[in-house]
């Protein structure tokens, strides 16, 4: 994960020499959003439901690079991004329902490639995005049999619009994912995931240097 990000980094630094690339830096919110399908583990002696009740705003900030030609550009990003789940468990056991909320945070590296054309002020742009597993902390680990199974990388697209005014570069983008949402989750060797994947939608403010 280091050297992806170091070698990126470096290929962005590079290409300072061009006379249509631009350097700086961009930060902002997101929202995930998900059809709340509640995952369903049984054995016997465990039944559990989860579902997903809120997830809050994340942040994510980083640098980028836009290499233009003529009304086209390329624009690689590589942004840290942190956001928050919370679920709802529904344990069943003799003779009582617990009910309780837990808490994931994620950290990953996320790498959008975004292809665009400018129309004026206006820019649209889509592009694949790769997502790098940083770090997380789970509030899961208190349920009996669980652990955690994250991929090296997952992977999905965005499409959005965005202005440029002055130095400042202001986009929002819908992110879609190929991956099901909470595909890490197993509980007692038994591979978890909720049956749609993520959605995000991010709000980014970029700064020219």
């Amino acid at each position: 994960m280091k050297k992806i990000s170091i070698l990126l980094l470096l290929f962005i630094c590079s290409l300072k020499g061009y006379s249509q690339l631009e350097i700086g830096l961009k930060f902002g919110l997101n929202t995930t959003n998900i059809t709340n399908n509640a995952i369903v583990y049984h054995n016997d002696d465990q039944h559990l439901e989860i579902d997903l009740t809120e997830a809050e705003y994340g942040y994510h900030l980083g640098i980028y690079s836009r290499l233009s030609i003529a009304s086209f550009y390329l624009e690689p990003i590589a942004q840290f991004n942190s956001s928050q789940i919370h679920y709802k468990i529904t344990e069943f056991t003799e003779g009582e329902i617990i009910n309780s909320i837990k808490s994931e945070k994620f950290s990953t590296l996320d790498i959008p490639i975004l292809f665009g054309i400018k129309m004026g002020f206006l820019r649209l742009q889509t592009g694949p995005v790769a997502h790098i597993n940083i770090d997380s902390k789970s509030e899961l680990i208190e349920i009996d049999g669980y652990e955690q199974k994250f991929k090296e990388a997952s992977y999905g697209f965005q499409i959005g619009a965005g202005i440029d005014i002055w130095k400042l570069r202001m986009d929002v983008n819908y992110e879609g994912n190929f991956s099901r949402f909470a595909d890490h989750l197993s509980i007692n060797g038994t591979d978890l995931a909720f049956n749609d994947a993520a959605s995000r939608i991010l709000f980014t403010v970029g700064y020219k240097f």
